[in-house]
């Protein structure tokens, strides 16, 4: 039930942020963000505000004591979703960087779901493509199982 809550959440936050990187794409001038010069999607201040808003809403459902399994399913639909959103190129980036953000709810995972999620990861994401994020999140996986 809770996990079901913050899944809606979570939905509704990626939705919006979604939809305004794409809006953004679609309202580009030419040669904006391009050979290094300031402006367009990239730096458009909606990026920081998703990841504020993410860790709010992460810590939030961790002040819950959401039960190993809750834990288990927010984390793999954060971590899948890259996958479900590839579009706006803009913002998959920042969806991987993201996944950073899930630390705070280790701590709640029982091993056996720290394995799951660590086997998900691990065949989703392969190493040599892995951000520094995405490997200090591994890292306190394994140290969970």
């Amino acid at each position: 039930m809770l996990k079901d809550v913050y899944l809606a959440r979570l939905e509704r936050l990626y939705g919006d942020y979604l939809k305004t990187v794409q809006d953004l794409e679609d309202k580009r001038k030419f040669g904006e963000g391009m050979f290094g010069f300031k402006g367009g999607p990239a730096d458009n201040p909606c990026h920081d505000r998703f990841v504020d808003e993410l860790r709010a809403l992460l810590e939030d459902f961790a002040a819950q004591e959401p039960d190993s399994a809750d834990v288990r399913e927010v984390m793999l639909w954060i971590f899948d979703a890259p996958t479900r959103f590839p579009k706006p190129r803009t913002a998959c980036w920042m969806l991987l960087a993201v996944h950073g953000l899930t630390d705070v709810l280790t701590e709640r995972l029982s091993p056996e779901d720290a394995k799951a999620l660590y086997d998900a990861y691990t065949g989703r994401y392969k190493r040599w493509e892995r951000m520094p994020n995405q490997i200090e999140l591994l890292k306190k996986l394994k140290a969970r199982t």
